[in-house]
């Protein structure tokens, strides 16, 4: 057997073992005042060189034919363009960043196909994500030190998290990502999956505006988490500085910008916290759960923008999705019209929160778990 068939074998091995193994990816941050001058400059030459392969790949002439092992790329500089050679970036990395381009493409081009309205990748003006694909070639973490070192650095980098992984999982690949916050390492574990305990329970969910989250038994749940006075006080300096003046290029604005974006990370990390342990117990305590695919993008872009964006149903919704357990009813299903008793629809004004079907007479005096009980009611009905 060949190198290639022998690394074909390997990797058709690998998804066999893991399909029936529960993926998780785990945050860990790089201890910024571990880090000295040296891997500072490292570390940002990486993400610089990954924005010039990226952005190269974009400007050729046959992405699917560029070639992955480059060792230099023209880069454009003004109105010019100036070949600068790879002096960090490892191979492995080059070439995830090279496929990544050819799957954001491929990607397009099925969206097209379906008929989508679809666009251009654009360029980059930085880069935040460094693949690592293999581990123990393109990085390493010694538990002991709590250090994960990167191909082409000397010396490891200290991170602070390491404690989440335990013995029994199965290291796969991860990034490096720079967030306004620090640098951060994601990596991907695969562990055996837990037995979990059937609770025979059946719930049907309906988002809203006004209360997030009603549920078929009446419960009601809201997942929102409002501005921040340090995200307040940071937008407000940002917009100062620039009604005040209009050259955003100095280092002090850079500062006032760097400060917002930390204070929104931080806000959407305790969003983000949220969704997840409300995703975690609807999923532990219940064996199906039905909900109706909303288009509560299209909510955000309404005249209930801001309550949308503080919440944090669509990720709640994105995570029940993925779900074996979870059955989406279609969005054209009138949920909120629909009369349990005879089936006809009743439209009712926004501000009215009852429901009464004006062809039967029904009365029910939430229409949001009205609502989540005919979600509950459909998606049963499909599943059996």
């Amino acid at each position: 057997m060949d190198k290639n068939a022998a690394i074909k074998a390997t990797i058709a091995d690998t998804k066999d073992r893991r399909k029936d193994m529960v993926c998780r990816v785990f945050e860990m941050k790089v201890i910024d005042s571990k880090l000295s001058q040296e891997k500072k400059t490292h570390l940002n030459t990486l993400f610089t060189e990954a924005k010039w392969l990226r952005n190269a790949v974009l400007g050729s002439d046959d992405i699917f034919s560029f070639n992955r092992d480059a060792k230099a790329v023209p880069v454009k500089v003004g109105n010019e363009f100036e070949v600068r050679e790879f002096a960090v970036i490892g191979s492995q990395m080059k070439q995830d960043i090279v496929d990544s381009v050819k799957s954001e493409v491929r990607g397009l081009a099925t969206k097209k196909a379906k008929g989508e309205k679809v666009g251009r990748l654009k360029f980059k003006s930085f880069c935040n994500s460094i693949p690592l694909r293999q581990y123990g070639t393109t990085y390493r973490i010694v538990f002991e030190n709590s250090t994960v070192s990167i191909q082409g650095l000397k010396k490891p980098v200290k991170v602070r998290g390491l404690r989440q992984i335990t013995g029994d999982m199965e290291l796969a690949n991860a990034k490096l990502l720079r967030k306004p916050s620090g640098l951060y390492f994601h990596i991907t574990t695969y562990s055996a999956k837990e037995k979990v305990k059937p609770t025979g329970a059946v719930i049907g969910i309906d988002f809203g505006i006004k209360t997030n989250m009603t549920f078929d038994n009446g419960e009601e749940r809201n997942v929102c988490v409002p501005e921040t006075k340090a995200v307040k006080r940071c937008s407000k300096q940002v917009n100062k500085a620039l009604v005040k003046s209009k050259r955003t290029k100095g280092a002090n604005h850079r500062k006032r910008v760097k400060r917002l974006q930390t204070a929104y990370e931080k806000q959407n990390n305790r969003k983000g916290d949220l969704a997840k342990k409300e995703v975690s117990k609807l999923l532990r305590e219940n064996d199906f759960i039905a909900i109706q695919d909303e288009m509560i993008a299209n909510w955000h872009k309404g005249l209930f923008g801001k309550q949308v964006q503080h919440s944090a149903m669509g990720f709640i919704k994105a995570r029940l999705k993925t779900s074996p357990k979870t059955r989406v009813v279609a969005r054209e299903f009138p949920s909120t019209q629909k009369c349990p008793e005879c089936g006809e629809n009743t439209k009712h004004p926004l501000e009215v929160r009852y429901y009464q079907c004006s062809h039967c007479g029904y009365y029910h005096p939430s229409r949001d778990q009205k609502s989540a009980e005919m979600i509950l009611m459909e998606a049963l009905k499909q599943a059996s």
